[in-house]
């Protein structure tokens, strides 16, 4: 197997266990593949203890562990696994989703068919809390019709980025070398990091390639998660910024200070 799975961890309760429970289990029970891909748990340093405790009740399952003692957004988690990524592929499972169980023999063939691909980006299903399906993401690809190399349809470019910005890299299969190359995920960059990151590959001449009918369950709506906080929380001005700012910043490779001074609020003094 040519592709790590990492797993982030920066939370971890009663709730969060019983999600990596299938997270893992999506990944141990896959079919038509002769080995399991090798998973990288990255743990904030406040739950790492329960975290560990918890894999070593896992009988058999092969893994790596690593307490992440700096900052603990995901972004910084996933650059700090990718460090010991051993293989040319990773992929990201986030622990509150859940590969579909012929994930990796159907990615294995696409790297093996499309060596100069650099990202592939899954066939993303969004579901609730109640598994309940919402959308299909990622699929704008081959729904609009965009085609890329040579004419070939399932290239992501510049053009369909800019119309359509909900393309998220949650599962998605990344070559570890381009991904370094290109500067790896900008932590200073918030709601937007991953379109960021897409702008900035293709800016570096890197090649996305959507896979057609490749399941990646991604749970969009949990209580409490990152971006539910900001669907929820979040003002219409400051996502603006976070996509205006992901346009600007995917210029730059290396991950610069973010200016908010924009949003500061004008107070207006009624001197009458």
């Amino acid at each position: 197997m040519n592709t790590t799975v990492i797993i982030p961890v920066h939370e971890f309760n009663e709730k969060i266990q019983s999600l990596l429970d299938k997270a893992i289990e999506s990944v141990v029970k896959q079919e038509k593949i002769t080995e399991l891909p090798h998973m990288i748990f990255v743990s904030a340093a406040e739950c790492g203890d329960a975290v560990l405790s918890y894999l070593q009740t896992k009988d058999k399952l092969a893994y790596e562990f690593i307490r992440n003692e700096g900052k603990t957004d995901y972004q910084s988690q996933v650059n700090l696994a990718v460090e010991k990524v051993t293989t040319d592929y990773f992929s990201v499972l986030e622990f509150d989703d859940e590969y579909g169980t012929t994930f990796f023999n159907t990615t294995e063939k696409y790297i093996k068919s499309y060596p100069e691909i650099d990202v592939f980006l899954t066939m993303l299903i969004e579901v609730n809390e109640k598994n309940e399906g919402i959308k299909l993401t990622n699929e704008t690809v081959w729904s609009q019709q965009f085609v890329g190399e040579n004419g070939e349809m399932g290239y992501l470019n510049l053009n369909a980025l800019k119309q359509y910005t909900d393309f998220k890299m949650s599962g998605a299969v990344i070559k570890k070398s381009e991904f370094i190359n290109v500067g790896r995920y900008k932590s200073n960059i918030k709601l937007t990091f991953m379109y960021e990151f897409l702008l900035r590959a293709l800016n570096n001449a890197c090649k996305i390639y959507s896979i057609p009918k490749i399941g990646y369950k991604h749970l969009a709506t949990r209580e409490g998660s990152m971006f539910d906080d900001f669907q929820k929380n979040m003002p219409m001005d400051e996502r603006k910024f976070w996509f205006d700012t992901a346009t600007k910043e995917a210029n730059f490779v290396n991950d610069r200070p973010i200016d908010m001074s924009r949003l500061s609020k004008v107070v207006i003094v009624d001197e009458k």
